[in-house]
C-alpha cells in the first residue's frame, strides 16, 4: 500500500490536464451550441478541477453542485483524516465488536477485499499501523524501532477482518453488511481506494443531471466521461519518471479513468537507501525501487487501487498479473535499486495487445 500524507490520495506523479482555472467557459471552435466550462476548488486534500462541455450553463451550475455534495457526503464516510468519519469511528472500535456498515463503506471494502486477492495480498487496507510508523521515520529519517514494527504487524492482516456474508457476495443477503476487527489497535487506511470511489460516484451524479462530456481531475486521479464535442476523447499526458522529462506518452480517452502513483517526491534517505513511500504488505517494509505507474481502468476505483497494487508488486509481478485484473492499460517505469542509471519502461494492454519494454 501506499503511504499517504493528504487525505485519501498519495502525491501523484505524472498526469497533467490542460484546465485552465476557476468559474470560466469558453467557446468551443466548431461547435457553436456547446461551450466548455473550467471550475476549480479546494477538496480532498488537493485541488479538484472539473471541465464540463453543455449547452447550458445553469445545468452545469447545478451538476457541479450535486457532485461536490456527494463528495462532502462521502468525505464523511470514507477520510481517515476526520475524526468523525465513519471509517474513523470504526476504527475506533473495540476489538471483536460486529459493527454496522453503511452501503457506501460496504462497498469501499467489498472493493478493498477484491483487490487484495487480485494482487495476491501486496492491496492492503490494513496495514495502516505499520505506514504509521513508517511516516514517523520518514519525518525522523531514522529506521523504526523493531519492536514497535513486531506489535505493529500483529495488527494487520486481512485475515484479522471478519466480514458479513452479504458485504463479500452483497447480492445473496438483505441484511445490513457489517465487519469485526479481531486484533488491538487495527486501521483500515482507504488512502488506495477512497478517492477512485468518489470519483465514480461525482460523475454519476453528473450524468444524471444532464452533464456527460466531463471531467473530473482530484490531483492527478482523473475520472471522465463522454469525450468533448468534435473530439474522440479526452487528451492526457503522463510525464516521464524524472523532474522536466518528455512525457511517456499521449492519451485520448472516454468514460474511463486514469491514475498514477509514484515515489518522485515520496521517500526518504536512511543509511545509503532510498525508501518509497509504498509499503509492501507482506514484508512490512516500504519497496526501495523508484517508479511511476499509469493505469487506465473503466471506473476510478479500479484505476486507484490498480496503480497501488501493480506498484507494491513490481513490474515482473505486474506483467505476470495484468491479464487476470480489471484494467485496460498500464504504463510501469521503474528504476533498479542497485543501477539508478538503468530504467526500464513497460507498457500493457488487456490481453496483452500490446507489450513492449525499454532499457536506457
Amino acid at each position: 500500500m501506499r503511504e499517504t500524507t493528504r487525505h485519501f490520495s498519495v502525491v501523484l506523479i505524472g498526469i497533467f490536464v490542460g484546465i485552465a482555472g476557476f468559474c470560466s467557459s469558453k467557446q468551443t471552435i466548431g461547435q457553436s451550441d456547446q461551450k466548455r466550462f473550467e471550475f476549480s476548488v479546494p477538496s480532498m486534500g488537493s485541488q479538484l478541477d472539473f471541465v464540463v462541455y453543455s449547452k447550458d450553463p445553469n445545468q452545469v451550475d447545478r451538476s457541479i453542485k450535486l457532485a461536490l455534495q456527494e463528495i462532502e457526503r462521502l468525505s464523511l464516510v470514507l477520510s481517515n483524516y476526520d475524526a468523525a468519519s465513519e471509517i474513523s469511528r470504526l476504527n475506533e472500535s473495540p476489538m471483536g465488536k460486529r459493527v454496522v456498515l453503511s452501503a457506501d463503506l460496504a462497498k469501499v471494502l467489498y472493493h478493498s477485499q477484491r483487490w487484495n486477492a487480485l494482487s495476491g495480498g501486496r492491496f492492503d487496507i490494513t496495514v495502516g499501523p505499520i505506514t504509521e510508523l513508517w511516516r514517523k521515520s520518514r519525518k525522523q529519517k531514522q529506521l523504526p524501532d523493531m519492536d514497535a514494527m513486531s506489535v505493529a504487524r500483529r495488527s494487520c492482516g486481512f485475515a484479522l477482518l471478519d466480514f458479513s456474508r452479504n458485504l463479500l457476495e452483497p447480492l445473496k443477503d438483505a441484511s445490513p453488511p457489517t465487519v469485526q476487527l479481531l486484533a488491538a489497535n487495527m486501521k483500515l487506511d482507504l488512502s488506495g481506494l477512497a478517492v477512485g470511489y468518489i470519483l465514480d460516484r461525482a460523475l454519476e451524479t453528473m450524468i444524471a443531471n444532464g452533464t456527460a462530456s466531463v471531467l473530473i481531475n482530484a490531483g492527478g486521479d482523473i475520472r471522465v466521461g463522454d469525450s468533448p464535442p468534435g473530439k474522440s476523447g479526452w487528451r492526457i499526458t503522463v510525464a516521464s519518471l524524472g523532474k522536466g522529462g518528455p512525457p511517456l506518452s499521449s492519451l485520448n480517452l472516454q468514460n474511463c479513468a486514469v491514475t498514477t502513483s509514484g515515489d518522485l517526491f515520496q521517500f526518504v534517505e536512511i543509511d545509503g537507501h532510498r525508501y518509497s513511500h509504498f509499503i509492501d504488505p507482506i514484508t512490512g517494509t516500504p519497496i526501495e525501487r523508484r517508479q511511476s505507474v499509469t493505469v487506465i481502468a473503466s471506473t476510478a476505483i479500479d484505476a486507484d487501487a490498480g496503480a497501488t497494487a501493480l506498484a507494491v508488486m513490481g513490474m515482473e509481478l505486474a506483467c505476470e498479473k495484468f491479464d487476470t485484473m480489471p484494467l485496460t492499460e498500464a504504463i510501469l517505469v521503474e528504476n533498479s535499486a542497485e543501477d539508478l542509471n538503468l530504467i526500464r519502461m513497460r507498457y500493457l494492454k488487456e490481453s496483452f495487445g500490446a507489450d513492449s519494454e525499454k532499457f536506457r
